[in-house]
């Protein structure tokens, strides 16, 4: 009867010359219970188990018995030393992964210098506040902590228990919450590995008092305590890894594993169909290409073994790939393996080898897997080398993010900025006796009883500012950084300018003097006034990492500071069963829309006869920071065009380019968030500005989409000309005026006066250009459009454009008339020839020049969905669903060029579904107010208001409709069902 020794690896069983029972340790890696033993020592050593064999084997074993007593005694001492390690040495956290057993993990930790799997209990920690002293039925500490919202602390414990226990009293805590006496229980949905990464961080050592136990017992987490990566280093030295990439489309599949130690690449193409076009001399040229573009040394010619094997199935595949680990896995040193697949559960599955290291996931392209039907195993083996070679800069960044963050190299989420602001701000709020409101559902964990208020509260208008005209100056777009930083730091300075303080009570608030009750009234969003100071004093310290040390994840973190705080994201597909719960989860654990409000309004408080009185806001913060801002534009002479909290495009009344330049500090030449219904001419530099074989003319007008496919043309090139011929003439006479003039002999006076002539030249030449040039070529516009396109239907006018108002039949060149007109209009100088040239292209079609159909209206309405995040780049991008036309297409993908990760469809239909039921209850709980002084009406039974005037709803019901029927149009466009249905069910449409 042998027994069974487990070996991590391959394991090489031999017997001796008629001998049963008698195993050889040939692998120099042993496994006792679940840590791994060092045997190089027992190399060759005979280990003898119980069995029944002849006499020939006793004579043997007594011979054998000196080496394997010394066999036994070198594993004992190396417990031994392995127990002392762990409680002497601190512990690297590489990575915390939940086991099988509830309420447990394994902690994957370096302890000086060899990688061990340890289990940690993790106890589930939560708060019961109670209005009179509670019975022994849960035994916890009193606690004083301060309570989300500023609820009352009366009779606050604070209570630790196993995971299965609190699976056993939860429907008895459930219970509590209907007892009076009970004002909530807390912390009860913080997850335990986001509490165990909260206490922990990524380095950690043993409490002194902790007692000895086997190596199989579990670690309780009150017994690590957490160091600081300047206490105690975090993986200074080189960690060894090896690299898996796979992508799969339709039954054809790639998996590449790098092996950078072993200095090997294995690739296996699972192709059904047979073909192999991939060799390893194209992968080592690819490889070799990637290294150069991501300035990495590449490694010598024939430096690296390229193998390449070819399957028709997956599981094959797999086979071959845990082969391929198994061979060039490293038995001495910590090793962690580096995931990036579409599904790494999936993959760990089919790869069992996967479970015996740290696995890191690197976020996957979704385009990766999107293959196409020719050439497509070059096109797979190339991406799969780029990332080969972008591998080893991933794991260092992401090593340095851990020392940072204080978080395992394994633990970060998807969006790591989200989750490391979410690990900072549970930590700050900790440290500032804070019990933090997390939860799974998207509302703040108020003790368990959430009111209804707190559901509608998170949607805040951005002012977008838009000034139309013409600009034939240099114009210059400035992209906005860090406004919610700069208006949460200075928020207390710019209400002292508005005359009041913040909440009312500002430097008595920051110091913490002030303690809010039920009694105060205060409205939600300034009951969350202490978790504002401890986001202020975080944010704080963030600026100073990124400004005095330069740090990029801290300057990440501020950057994408106003997205943690406001974006929700939507998880959950109960939505897609049952449409009326509310099943929709936060980006950020610690998502709160009071604390999303506060940033953005200051609420000033009065005291009359002793009694506070909340009137209505008067300042919105960061609206506040952001006119501040436009007026320093302004004061510096610079005419704003468009502006909004992502960017700011301005005049900068300059003809000359260089000029421009010494005007502005900086030009923004990539546009990251997009504008509609413009034109412009872009500079050149200045080597090509006397170059003018080829001028680029950006045509981005929305509303030209609205017109007939025949007549957008038309629209676009007298557009396109009104911008060209002035530009193209200020170009000529500046460079006439500039062969005759001496740049040095002219004063400043001079030079505003020729400018002001130059100006005034420019515009005589364009009211002339518009009575002769522009009034012929737009009357034998209209009359081509007149002449052919009377008979087109209306199906055939609006084929081509987003769902909005339909044209009528027949009036095409009435409606280019209009838009063209529109546009002429705009530049203010010119306005009186516009309008007569106007009003003989009206009269040409025979309508009136002020009658109600030649008006013209924006054919689109416009809806915003911001901060929109790429899961693979992190860019964030505000998208207009009704006039960006790669969305109209359906091209949902990520515009940054090197990424085109496609967006989650299912994600942004939750989006707009959520905003949706957010305005229809709204509307239902609106105020009525008096239509004569505007007060919202108090007493119920009241049929007039006190000044005789009558009631209304604020919201008029045509207007709610015209809201809705945008996002009927957008559901229709993009074919989301669901939001159709809950539109269409709104709007009562059959």
């Amino acid at each position: 009867m042998l027994f069974c020794v487990g070996f991590m690896g391959h394991l090489t069983l031999t017997t001796m010359d008629g001998f049963h029972g008698v195993v050889v340790v040939q692998f120099p890696t042993l496994t006792l219970g679940r840590y791994k033993v060092d045997l190089m020592d027992l190399e060759g050593t005979v280990v003898e188990v119980k069995s029944k064999v002849s006499n020939r084997m006793n004579g043997v074993s007594e011979q054998m018995s000196g080496k394997r007593n010394l066999g036994r005694s070198h594993v004992s001492s190396y417990l031994k030393r392995l127990e002392v390690d762990l409680t002497k040495c601190h512990w690297q956290i590489i990575q915390l992964v939940p086991s099988s057993l509830i309420g447990q993990f394994f902690a994957w930790v370096v302890v000086d210098g060899s990688m061990h799997k340890i289990p940690v209990s993790v106890p589930r920690v939560f708060y019961l506040n109670s209005r009179s002293p509670i019975s022994e039925e849960f035994m916890g500490k009193r606690v004083n902590k301060n309570l989300p919202h500023g609820r009352l602390n009366y009779n606050l414990y604070e209570i630790s228990i196993s995971e299965i226990q609190y699976g056993e009293v939860s429907k008895k805590l459930a219970t509590l919450l209907a007892d009076p006496d009970i004002e909530g229980i807390y912390e009860t949905k913080v997850p335990l590995e986001f509490n165990a990464i909260i206490q922990l961080g990524c380095v950690c050592k043993v409490d002194k008092t902790a007692n000895k136990r086997s190596l199989h017992e579990p670690w309780n987490l009150s017994e690590l305590h957490m160091k600081t990566t300047t206490e105690c280093v975090y993986l200074e030295q080189s960690l060894s890894f090896f690299y898996l990439y796979h992508s799969i489309s339709e039954g054809r599949a790639i998996y590449v594993g790098y092996f950078p130690a072993s200095k090997a690449i294995t690739v296996v193409v699972v192709n059904p169909y047979q073909n192999k076009d991939l060799l390893p001399t194209f992968l080592e040229r690819q490889f070799h290409d990637a290294c150069q573009a991501l300035s990495i040394e590449p490694p010598p010619r024939n430096d690296i073994n390229f193998k390449v094997d070819y399957v028709a199935h997956v599981k094959d595949a797999e086979t071959l790939m845990q082969r391929a680990i198994n061979s060039h896995r490293e038995n001495h040193v910590p090793m962690v393996a580096v995931i990036e697949c579409p599904n790494v559960q999936l993959v760990k599955l089919g790869i069992r080898a996967l479970d015996d290291f740290p696995c890191l996931s690197v976020p996957y392209n979704a385009r990766d897997s999107q293959y196409q039907i020719l050439g497509w195993q070059q096109t797979a083996g190339k991406v799969g080398m780029q990332r080969c070679a972008a591998s080893v800069q991933w794991l260092n960044e992401r090593i340095a993010l851990s020392r940072y963050a204080h978080v395992p190299l394994g633990n970060f989420e998807l969006d790591w900025l989200i989750f490391m602001a979410d690990i900072f701000f549970s930590r700050a709020l900790r440290d500032n006796q804070q019990v933090l409101w997390i939860s799974d559902d998207g509302l703040p964990d108020l003790g368990g009883i959430n009111g209804e208020q707190n559901f509608f509260v998170d949607e805040v208008q951005q002012p977008v500012l838009t000034y139309p005209g013409a600009y034939r100056n240099v114009t210059v777009e400035l992209k906005i950084h860090h406004l919610a930083v700069n208006a949460l730091l200075k928020y207390s300075l710019v209400n002292e300018m508005e005359g009041g303080t913040l909440l009312g009570f500002g430097h008595e608030h920051d110091s913490g003097a002030f303690s809010m009750n039920d009694q105060n009234g205060f409205d939600e969003s300034t009951s969350c006034a202490h978790a504002f100071r401890v986001l202020k004093q975080l944010i704080q310290r963030c600026l100073a990492d990124a400004v005095t040390s330069g740090n990029v994840y801290a300057d990440s973190i501020l950057q994408h500071l106003y997205r943690w705080l406001c974006r929700f994201l939507l998880h959950s597909l109960a939505v897609v069963k049952q449409p009326h719960k509310w099943a929709y989860g936060p980006k950020s654990k610690l998502h709160d829309p009071a604390l999303h409000q506060l940033l953005h309004k200051t609420t000033q408080f009065g005291l009359v006869g002793g009694v506070g009185l909340k009137t209505k806001p008067n300042c919105l913060v960061m609206q506040k920071v952001f006119a501040l801002l436009l007026a320093e534009f302004r004061k510096l002479g610079a005419t704003i065009v468009f502006a909004n909290f992502t960017k700011i495009i301005i005049d900068t009344g300059k003809y000359d380019l260089s000029r421009a330049k010494a005007y502005c500090d900086s030009l923004l030449r990539t546009i990251q968030s997009r504008s509609y219904n413009y034109g412009g001419i872009p500079v050149k530099s200045d080597e090509a500005m006397n170059d003018k074989s080829q001028v680029d003319i950006i045509s981005s007008w929305n509303i030209a989409e609205y017109l007939p496919k025949k007549v957008q043309d038309h629209f676009v090139f007298i557009v396109s000309q009104f911008m060209y011929i002035p530009w193209n003439y200020a170009q000529n006479q500046a460079q006439i005026r500039a062969s005759f003039q001496d740049g040095d002999s002219c004063t400043p006076s001079i030079s505003i006066g020729a400018a002001v002539a130059f100006e005034s030249e420019i515009t005589e030449y364009i009211k002339e250009q518009i009575s002769s040039y522009f009034a012929d070529k737009l009357l034998g516009i209209v009359h081509d459009i007149s002449l052919h396109m009377k008979g087109v239907s209306k199906s055939e006018n609006n084929q081509s454009i987003s769902p909005g108002p339909e044209l009528h039949r027949g009036d095409a060149a009435l409606e280019f008339i209009k838009h063209v007109c529109a546009v002429l209009a705009l530049d203010q100088s010119v306005q009186h020839e516009v309008l007569v040239l106007r009003k003989n292209l009206l009269k040409y079609v025979g309508v009136r020049e002020f009658a109600p159909e030649a008006e013209f209206h924006d054919p689109c309405h416009s809806f915003v969905l911001s901060n929109v995040i790429c899961s693979y780049c992190n860019d964030c991008r505000d998208l207009d669903l009704c006039r960006d036309s790669a969305l109209l297409t359906e091209e949902w993908r990520c515009a940054v060029p090197q990424c085109g990760q496609p967006y989650d469809r299912e994600v942004m239909e939750n989006a707009l579904l959520q905003t949706v039921r957010q305005r229809e209850r709204l509307y239902h709980l609106q105020d009525v107010v008096c239509v004569k002084c505007h007060q919202v009406k108090a007493a119920h039974l009241a049929e007039q208001c006190a000044c005789a005037g009558s009631f209304s709803c604020k919201e008029d019901a045509n207007e709610f409709r015209r809201k809705m029927q945008v996002f009927f149009n957008i559901a229709s466009r993009q074919k989301f069902q669901l939001l159709l249905e809950c539109t269409s069910w709104i709007l009562e449409l059959r």
